[in-house]
């Protein structure tokens, strides 16, 4: 099930940024300087440069601190 949440774009430089959850980067083990893939068609898809069984399978993304 996919999981939405709402981000604000904000600028940097002459560009748009937007922040990953923290949940989403402990989920997906991402650290600064990690590349990720972006993919813009009719949707923007993000999806991490990680191997799946980098991934742990019982990291609850809906957990928050």
């Amino acid at each position: 099930m996919p999981i939405r949440v709402e981000r604000k774009l904000f600028a940097t430089g002459e560009s748009l940024a937007v922040t990953l959850p923290k949940e989403w980067t402990r989920y997906f083990r991402l650290k600064a300087g990690d590349v990720v893939e972006v993919t813009a068609n009719n949707e923007l898809t993000i999806k991490p440069k990680v191997s799946d069984e980098n991934i742990d399978s019982h990291t609850d993304l809906t957990d928050s601190d």
